[in-house]
């Protein structure tokens, strides 16, 4: 009886195997190396451009950054980090600051808010 029952369960293994759903292959394009140096010295050729601009030197000059020490620091940058950075550089303000009419408008913002809570 215990022979039976094992044998029921292998044969129930056996065709669970051969009647599951085969799983779906995935494939990607590998990038060669030369891609991957192409698109690296791209990006890095977009930031340096944006980095050589007179108002983000001041910048990082302000900050106390030399011109050394940001070309070390984006050597060291991953690949994904660099088209990262690349990708994203419009979003970068130059000196940091906020313009004066957005402390405007959150001081409007501000004072209608209490103005509605009051009343």
């Amino acid at each position: 009886m215990n022979k039976r029952r094992l044998r029921r369960l292998g044969i129930g293994l056996v065709a669970a195997l051969f009647l599951a759903p085969p799983l779906p292959a995935m494939a990607s394009v590998i990038p060669s190396k030369a891609e991957d140096a192409a698109v690296r010295a791209a990006d890095l050729a977009q930031v340096r451009d944006a980095l050589a601009r007179d108002e983000v030197a001041k910048a990082l000059a302000a900050h106390g950054l030399r011109a050394e020490e940001i070309e070390g620091r984006l050597d060291r940058l991953s690949d994904e980090d660099l088209r990262s950075l690349a990708g994203n550089l419009d979003q970068i303000q130059a000196a940091g600051d906020v313009p004066k009419y957005i402390w405007i408008l959150l001081a409007i913002f501000l004072a209608v808010s209490i103005l509605a809570l009051v009343f």
